[in-house]
């Protein structure tokens, strides 16, 4: 009697072990990220376009979390009026669901509010898995999903609607949004 209660504690004890150890890839827990760079980074970045941003903004706050990075430059001229926000978000998985299937569902949510606000939102090609950007009358977010994390460029100057800044603009806020991509390959050498 004793040997079959050892058995089956074994066999329950093993089978847990065995379990808890493979559901993670089951899961598909094989997400690519587990570091994120400080966004206050990326406009040290050396690209060209950053750069001439760089000499007319400056940092006003951040915050950077082992999940989250979010930073907010604002321009050094008043009259420009530029305003910068770039977040990171780190999605883990769960016991139901990889974090890249989380990082999916969150740009999912963001196109469906996007929608009911009745905002333009247009689907951007070549920047990270997938990625959208709503057009709002100062100017763009980019969203983007890159395995299990999320990037949010918000890039703003009032009074470029339908002028040919706003094109520039545009230009910017997606090369932004493609350089924070490159940002968190670069922290996480291993995942690609």
């Amino acid at each position: 009697m004793l040997v079959a209660v050892v058995a089956i504690v074994v066999i329950a004890v093993g089978g847990w072990a065995g379990w808890s150890f493979l559901m993670p890839k089951y899961q598909g827990r094989d997400d690519p990220y587990t570091v994120l760079p400080r966004s206050e980074a990326l406009l040290s970045s050396g690209d060209q376009d950053v750069g001439r941003l760089n000499r007319v903004v400056s940092k006003q706050t951040d915050l950077h979390l082992s999940e989250s990075s979010w930073t907010r430059w604002t321009s050094n001229d008043m009259g420009a009026n530029v305003q910068l926000d770039v977040k990171y978000e780190l999605h883990t998985a769960t016991p139901r669901a990889s974090g890249q299937a989380a990082a999916s569902a969150w740009l999912e949510g963001r196109i469906a509010h996007a929608e009911r606000s009745l905002v333009r939102v247009t689907k951007v090609r070549d920047i990270g898995d997938e990625a959208l950007e709503i057009g709002v009358p100062s100017g763009y977010e980019v969203s983007v999903r890159a395995g299990n994390t999320t990037i949010t460029v918000d890039y703003s100057v009032n009074g470029t609607q339908g002028t040919k800044e706003a094109e520039q603009v545009q230009k910017t806020a997606r090369r932004l949004a493609a350089l924070a991509v490159e940002h968190i390959e670069k922290a996480n050498p291993g995942a690609a």
